[in-house]
């Protein structure tokens, strides 16, 4: 009933930001915008999202084996697609990496599975936070509202406190243990072995410089997608604005307020492209093509989800 409940408000989220969004479109304008799409420009998209998941792959890949977790990298490749199919579905942008927790369970444990995805998570967000910081600081002359620069000082401030509390790991037992949480013995244990798992990839400066390297990579190729998905529609918007306001959408795309993050990505496009001169039609549309070309590419990892073998049971 729970499950029920959290869906259904999830469901209405997404609904009441839509109805409020497109409440004063002009249709014949967001029909206009995207109707000029230049389907020459989908090639090489597509190419960036491959390029992109295989990039995933491998960062995910560096961080089970420095765990002790050794995993065929097209296996992990296969996995990261299934995860983005179950994307579609599930709350927020990352929902799918509940499937890849499970996948690579089956070759470590669940703990070190846990670890990985979530480290692999952290890292990247760490590193839009740090995009986001660097370029609204270059591109604050260009900003009509300068307040916006607090968003990735604020975001970059929460991602470090994270990865403080995890490397001190001390003070986040301690916390846990005033929470009463040592009193559930599997949950403690669990948590125990990922914070060991943490540790072990703390403990690697070159694992971390190589993940941390690739994170960066991984978020400055979503904004050039972003920005060629606007070339393919005719826009003619700066770059330093993608550069800004994408790894700030993609952050709050990745709450779990709503399926795959519509309405609170289309929102996030209207607020800060109209920064940038986009009209609302127009920043509609890019968001409606995103999530189409993100479907018709998420649908490889349905195809491989049936295509895979029952998987044995996952390690203890």
């Amino acid at each position: 009933m729970k499950k029920h409940l959290a869906l259904l408000a999830k469901l209405a989220v997404m609904a009441a930001l839509l109805a409020a969004l497109y409440r004063h479109v002009d249709f014949a304008a967001f029909q206009s915008a995207l109707a000029g799409l230049k389907w020459g420009w989908l090639p090489l998209i597509y190419v960036l999202f491959l390029l992109n998941t295989s990039l995933s792959a491998w960062k995910w890949k560096m961080l089970l084996a420095s765990d002790g977790v050794s995993v065929p990298l097209p296996s992990l490749f296969a996995s990261y697609l299934i995860g983005t199919f179950f994307n579609l579905f599930l709350p927020s942008s990352i929902g799918g990496d509940s499937y890849r927790v499970v996948d690579a369970s089956r070759h470590g444990g669940a703990a070190k599975s846990f670890a990985s995805v979530f480290a692999d998570r952290l890292t990247g967000f760490l590193a839009l936070a740090i995009w986001g910081l660097l370029f609204s600081a270059l591109g604050w002359s260009r900003l009509p509202d300068k307040r916006i620069l607090w968003l990735p000082v604020l975001v970059f401030g929460l991602m470090a406190a994270m990865v403080f509390a995890l490397v001190q790991r001390r003070a986040l037992v301690a916390v846990l243990r005033a929470f009463r949480i040592d009193r559930l013995k599997k949950l403690d244990a669990f948590i125990h072995r990922v914070l060991d798992s943490m540790a072990a990839y703390h403990g690697d400066r070159a694992l971390l410089a190589k993940v941390f390297g690739i994170s960066l990579f991984f978020q400055m190729m979503a904004i050039v997608i972003i920005f060629c998905i606007s070339k393919a529609m005719g826009w003619q918007v700066p770059f330093i604005y993608f550069s800004i306001f994408v790894p700030l959408i993609t952050l709050g795309e990745a709450l779990p307020i709503s399926i795959f993050g519509i309405g609170v990505r289309d929102s996030l496009y209207v607020f800060f492209f109209a920064q940038g001169g986009a009209s609302r039609e127009q920043a509609l549309a890019m968001a409606l093509v995103y999530v189409l070309l993100t479907l018709v590419y998420s649908l490889l990892g349905g195809v491989l989800f049936l295509l895979r073998r029952p998987a044995p049971g996952a390690a203890e």
